[in-house]
Formats: C-alpha cells, structure tokens, sequence
C-alpha cells in the first residue's frame, strides 16, 4: 500500500482490513488469523465480510481449509498489476489517437 493512512475515515475498508493482516503478520497459510481479529475494526460486520471476500477473490487475502485468512503479497502485487495496466489503456489510448489526429490534421493542410 501506498498511503498510511490508519483507522480513520479517509481509510478505505479495504486499507483497514490489510492493515489488520499486516499488524497480526498473516502473511502466510502459517500464521493466518480467525475472522475475529477484525473485529475492533470501525466497520460493520457486512462491511468487513464483504470486503474480505473481495480480496479473496482478487487474490489478495488467502483462505485456508479451517477458516482462517492471511495477506498474500504476490496477489496484492499481481492486482496493482492489473489495476496499472487498466489505467494505462485509459489514458494510452486517447493519447494516442489524439496524436494520430493531429498527425492526420498536418498531412492534410
């Protein structure tokens, strides 16, 4: 992550519920913690519930056979991946086909 941004109302849930894994260091199968340890967390249950169960999705947060969770670095880095290249064909392709415009607009003056 980025930003520290702590507990407070500028923190996204996701953020808080990251902060909670790396706090704990369930970074692997091996020390995974309980749905419980977020439980002092300023968010409602279905808040946590739902965004824990969008980073397990993403590959972010691991799951193991008997209910625990833990933060999965390679998934968190194979996510900003993706989000870095979705935002670079955003503003990569207007770029360009604002160039090939102009380009166009020069060849025929």
């Amino acid at each position: 992550m980025s930003k520290k941004r702590g507990t407070s109302a500028k923190a996204t849930a996701a953020t808080m519920v990251l902060d909670v894994f790396k706090k704990n260091g369930a970074v692997s199968e091996q020390t995974a913690i309980p749905v419980s340890k977020f439980k002092d967390l300023k968010l409602t249950t279905a808040t946590i519930s739902y965004t824990i169960s969008n980073l397990v999705e993403q590959g972010v947060v691991g799951h193991t056979d008997n209910d625990l969770y833990y933060y999965d670095d390679a998934g968190y880095q194979k996510l900003s991946k993706r989000v870095f290249r979705g935002y670079a064909v955003i503003f990569v392709i207007p770029i360009v086909a604002i160039i090939i415009v102009f380009i166009i607009q020069k060849m025929m003056a």
